[in-house]
C-alpha cells in the first residue's frame, strides 16, 4: 500500500448499512462511494485482508447487492456517467458478485458522453474529462496523460484522478499531490477536489456581503480573485481545473461588491443558446450557475445585447422552476440552496418568480426553527431560507416575527455542528469555510431584521 493511512480511515467510515459515502438518501453518492470504497478493500495485500477489513467488504457487498435498487433516482454525481462503468469494469475483472445487469444502462450513457468526442483530445486539451481520467479504465496512455499534469502534480485538482494514474504508473509530482494532502489533513482522509481556493474565497465572501459584511480584512483575498481571473474566466483554483461560469459569476460578483470594474466578458465563452453552461460538454445546465450569471449581468455596464442575454437567463430560471415554487441543482444536493441564490438573482429583475418561493420557505420550515429536506434540518440549509427570505417583501416578513425568531435561535444552538456534506463533486463534500460563512450571513441578518422576534 502507497498510503497505508487511509485504510484506517476507510473502515471507520462505513456506514452502519455497509454503504459507503452519504448519510444522506442520495443513491448515486452511495453507489459510487461504496463501489470505489469495495474495489480498494478487494486490492489489499492477502495480510491485510481479515477481520475488519473483511467485515467491511461483505457488508458493502450485501449493500450494493440488496439496496442499490433505486440508483438511478436522486441528483447525479460529477463525471457519474463516466466513472460508474468504469468502477463496473474494474468489478467484473476481480469477480466481485455484483448484480450487474442493474447497472447496464449506464454504459449507454457513457458511451452516448464520449462517442462524439474525439479519443485523443483528453490528452490534447485542458479539458474538464481530465477530472474524470479514471474513466477510461485499462486504455490510458500512461505517457500521453502525463503531460496533462497540472503544476501542482494533479489531473485537473481530482485527488482520486491523480490516485488513479499513480496506480498505472510512477510519478514524483502526483505522488507528491497526493502525500501533501494527506499531510494537510492528517487523519488519513483526502479530498474530493483540491485545491479550490478560489471557490472557497468568492463563496465566503459572496456570503458575508449578501448582510453587508465587506471586511478590511478581506482584500488581499479579492485582490487575488481579481488577479485570477482572466478574459476566459476562472475556475475553483487558479490552476488544474479549466474556468467555469459559476466560479467565474461568483468572483464577478465579489469584486463588483468591493468597488472593482467588472463586465460581462470573461462570461462570454459559457454562453449557449437556451442558457449558460458551467462547463463545456454538460449533459444539463445548472440553475445556480445561471443565477450568478445574471446577478453579475444585472450589475455591469450597459453592453449591446445585454437585455436579450437576461432575458435568455430569465427565461431559464422561469422554466426550470419544480411546482412552480421552487428550484433544484446539479451542484448541491439540497433545494434550499439552489432557491436562495435563484431568489437572490431574481428579486431585482422578477420578483413575481420570487412570491411562490418565499411561501414555499415559509411553509417548509420545520417546528424547531430549522429548515433541512432530509430527515432533519440542518445549519446550512436553514441559512439559505434565512437569506432568501430577508429579502421578502415587508408583508409576508412581518407574519414571520416568531418564526424567525426560533430560526435565530436554532442557529445560535447549532453553529458549531459539523458540516453535513450535500455539495456534488464526484461523490459528496462539505466546503466548511463556506457553510460557516452563509451561517455568520444568516445570524447576522437576523439580528439586524427588525421582523424577526426573539424566540420564547
Amino acid at each position: 500500500m502507497a498510503y497505508p493511512q487511509t485504510l484506517a480511515w476507510l473502515l471507520r467510515s462505513q456506514n452502519p448499512d455497509g454503504s459507503f459515502g452519504t448519510v444522506l438518501p442520495i443513491p448515486k453518492d452511495k453507489l459510487i462511494s461504496t463501489l470505489s470504497a469495495l474495489l480498494a478493500l478487494a486490492d489489499l495485500p492477502p495480510a491485510l485482508q481479515d477481520g475488519a477489513a473483511h467485515r467491511a467488504r461483505a457488508t458493502a457487498l450485501r449493500f450494493l447487492y440488496e439496496d442499490t435498487g433505486n440508483w438511478q433516482t436522486g441528483p447525479d454525481t460529477a463525471g457519474f456517467e463516466l466513472v460508474l462503468p468504469a468502477l463496473l469494469d474494474e468489478a467484473k475483472i476481480r469477480e466481485l458478485p455484483l448484480p450487474f445487469e442493474r447497472f447496464m444502462g449506464i454504459s449507454a450513457q457513457r458511451d452516448a458522453k464520449i462517442g462524439h468526442i474525439p479519443p485523443r483530445l483528453i490528452y490534447n486539451v485542458k479539458t474538464p474529462l481530465l477530472h474524470s481520467l479514471e474513466y477510461l479504465g485499462n486504455r490510458l496512455d500512461v505517457e500521453a496523460a502525463r503531460k496533462q499534469l497540472s503544476p501542482n502534480g494533479s489531473f485537473a485538482n481530482s485527488p482520486s484522478a491523480t490516485a488513479y494514474f499513480l496506480r498505472k504508473t510512477r510519478d514524483e509530482q502526483a505522488n507528491e499531490y497526493i502525500a501533501l494532502l494527506l499531510r494537510n489533513r492528517g487523519d488519513g482522509s483526502i479530498p474530493t477536489v483540491a485545491p479550490f481556493e478560489v471557490f472557497e474565497i468568492a463563496w465566503v465572501l459572496y456570503n458575508l456581503a449578501r448582510a453587508g459584511q465587506l471586511p478590511s480584512e478581506a482584500q488581499p483575498l479579492v485582490r487575488y480573485l481579481a488577479q485570477a481571473l482572466s478574459d476566459d474566466g476562472v475556475g475553483v483554483s487558479r490552476e488544474g481545473l479549466r474556468p467555469d461560469s459559476d466560479d467565474t459569476a461568483l468572483t464577478l460578483s465579489v469584486l463588483h461588491r468591493y468597488g472593482y470594474p467588472i463586465s460581462a466578458g470573461p462570461l462570454r465563452p459559457f454562453e449557449g443558446v437556451n442558457f449558460f453552461f458551467t462547463f463545456p460538454l454538460e449533459r444539463d445546465a445548472s440553475v445556480t450557475a445561471n443565477a450568478h450569471v445574471l446577478e453579475v449581468l444585472q450589475a455591469v455596464p450597459p453592453f449591446p445585447r445585454q437585455h436579450v442575454i437576461q432575458q435568455k437567463v430569465l427565461k431559464y430560471l422561469r422554466d426550470a422552476r419544480v411546482d412552480g415554487d421552487h428550484w433544484v441543482d446539479k451542484w448541491h444536493g439540497s433545494p434550499f440552496y439552489a432557491t436562495a441564490h435563484a431568489v437572490f438573482a431574481l428579486t431585482a429583475s422578477a420578483p413575481d418568480l420570487c412570491r411562490p418561493a418565499f411561501s414555499w420557505l415559509k411553509n417548509t420550515q420545520r417546528e424547531d426553527g430549522s429548515w433541512g429536506w432530509f430527515s432533519k434540518g440542518t445549519p446550512e440549509e436553514t441559512a439559505y431560507a434565512v437569506q432568501a427570505l430577508m429579502l421578502a417583501p415587508a408583508d409576508i416578513l412581518a407574519g414571520m416575527a416568531a418564526q424567525l425568531g426560533r430560526a435565530a435561535a436554532y442557529l445560535n444552538e447549532t453553529e458549531a455542528e459539523p458540516v453535513i456534506p450535500m455539495w456534488v463533486g464526484k461523490s459528496l463534500y462539505g466546503p466548511t469555510q463556506v457553510v460557516r460563512s452563509a451561517v455568520l450571513s444568516a445570524q447576522i441578518l437576523l439580528a439586524r431584521s427588525e421582523h424577526a422576534r426573539p424566540a420564547d
